[in-house]
């Protein structure tokens, strides 16, 4: 099981470097022609394209490694390309779906269903501070006593289709979450993150499912409280899986938080991440 979770950190961050690799002359350039940036260093300037890069498309990597990661716990009929849990008829081709989409047959894009999407998130918002904090009454419970019957409401004879950051099936709920890297939102982007999230909760449509707002690491550091803008609009803990959370959650079983941390650094050594960063800035320094 380690070999094969190795593996799969080995092709998706061997693919994330070629793809920096391949425009990382174009985005040096473009930087270098940053009047803000004119009086930094070549150096400097060179590594924070690369750190600016790699941030940016580390995120697709790590997720296409979480779905896969997660098909080896639960089975690959269980992490599907196309959602389904209500078996809709439907003409999409798996081969055509590059990530993970939910089949519906509620109309996602109304604009009254979003409406009442966004009341519910507004009025449920967490308030307070301290002692007087009072968390935010989007619950797992919550959103199954008073969204999941939109899915009715809303429901036609269309075919509509939703992505979706990871979805699973535990062999009890389905899981579906919206993953980001650390979750630094700011409070402007929140509500927006959290409504498309209970948005393709009314999709799925069932009542065996559970929303998560998931993080790939605790930006704040592991074992320590997660801060951010989305606790205002969802409960916390109880909606939130952060870093390890979500990793325990879906790694199998035998292998901990901890042996991941390990296996992904082994499998960036064998990379040679460290020293292709190094070849690469050098190339385009011309050193």
């Amino acid at each position: 099981m380690r070999k094969q979770i190795k593996n799969i950190v080995y092709e998706e961050f061997s693919k994330l470097m070629e793809a920096i690799e391949a425009d990382f002359k174009i985005n040096y350039d473009r930087k270098v022609n940053n009047f803000l940036l004119s009086q930094m260093d070549a150096q400097i300037t060179a590594n924070m394209v690369f750190v600016s890069s790699f941030e940016s498309k580390s995120g697709f990597a790590i997720e296409a490694c979480a779905k896969r990661i997660a098909r080896l716990r639960f089975g690959e009929e269980n992490v599907p390309s196309i959602v389904n849990p209500r078996g809709l008829k439907h003409d999409i081709d798996p081969d055509t779906v590059s990530n993970q989409i939910v089949v519906t047959d509620v109309d996602t894009f109304n604009g009254d269903l979003r409406g009442q999407i966004a009341a519910f998130r507004a009025n449920n918002e967490a308030k307070g501070r301290g002692r007087d904090r009072v968390e935010s009454r989007v619950t797992q419970e919550s959103i199954k006593e008073y969204l999941l019957p939109l899915a009715d409401e809303y429901r036609t004879t269309k075919i509509y289709s939703k992505p979706v950051d990871l979805a699973f099936y535990d062999g009890t709920d389905w899981n579906i979450c919206e993953l980001k890297a650390g979750g630094d939102l700011d409070s402007s982007n929140a509500p927006s993150n959290v409504e498309k999230l209970l948005t393709i909760y009314v999709d799925m449509g069932i009542d065996n499912c559970k929303a998560y707002f998931a993080t790939l690491y605790n930006k704040d550091g592991e074992g320590n409280v997660w801060k951010g803008a989305v606790k205002k609009h969802l409960n916390y803990p109880s909606m939130f899986l952060i870093g390890s959370a979500l990793w325990n959650k879906i790694l199998p079983e035998e292998i901990s938080f901890n042996d991941f941390t390990r296996i992904y650094k082994e499998a960036l050594d064998e990379i040679g991440l460290n020293e292709r960063i190094k070849i690469m800035i050098k190339k385009c320094l011309g050193v």
